[in-house]
């Protein structure tokens, strides 16, 4: 499941809802912590990826609360950081995607379809303004559009079903990164 939301109170509440005992999450862009505050207890890891020094310093406070709390430093469009993340675990059951809440949304899509289609999550939580903007203005008009999807969390074309699948995804990755 694919969900998107705005209002940043929403989205925490939603995102702590989500979230199983048990559960192994990611979070692309926790700031300073605070959604993530509301749902480590119940994770059986939580990895939190932010680029920003304000979020270093947010997270040296919050990281010696919970043993299974890691941050990795760095930017989600970047091979380095989806790398490091892959040390810690090869899966997820929850992506969130918070890179800001503002208008723009093809870097939070960008981001999501390559984290989802590697870390295959069962939900995905995205906060951003324009994907909620176009769902919303959006009219299907092409019956080929609504048909059953797998409800898989993610789309399976993305997925890491060889070495050679991940490499070209992320060559296609390095298309839109400024490196």
């Amino acid at each position: 499941m694919i969900s998107i939301l705005y209002d940043v109170n929403r989205y925490r509440k939603f995102l702590n809802e989500r979230v199983n005992d048990g559960n192994t999450v990611i979070e692309l862009g926790p700031h300073l912590g605070e959604s993530t505050k509301l749902y480590v207890e119940k994770t059986k890891l939580t990895v939190a990826v932010d680029k920003s020094s304000q979020s270093e310093k947010a997270f040296d406070k919050i990281l010696p609360e919970f043993k299974n709390l890691r941050l990795v430093k760095g930017d989600a469009r970047n091979f380095e950081t989806i790398k490091k993340v892959m040390n810690l675990t090869q899966r997820c059951d929850v992506l969130a995607v918070d890179m800001g809440g503002g208008r723009f949304s093809d870097t939070v899509f960008k981001v999501w379809a390559t984290w989802a289609g590697i870390f295959r999550p069962k939900h995905s939580v995205l906060r951003n303004r324009g994907l909620a903007e176009f769902i919303q203005r959006a009219e299907i008009h092409d019956e080929s559009v609504i048909k059953e999807f797998p409800d898989d969390g993610w789309l399976a074309e993305w997925g890491r079903k060889t070495p050679y699948a991940l490499e070209k995804q992320l060559k296609e990755f390095e298309f839109w990164v400024d490196l």
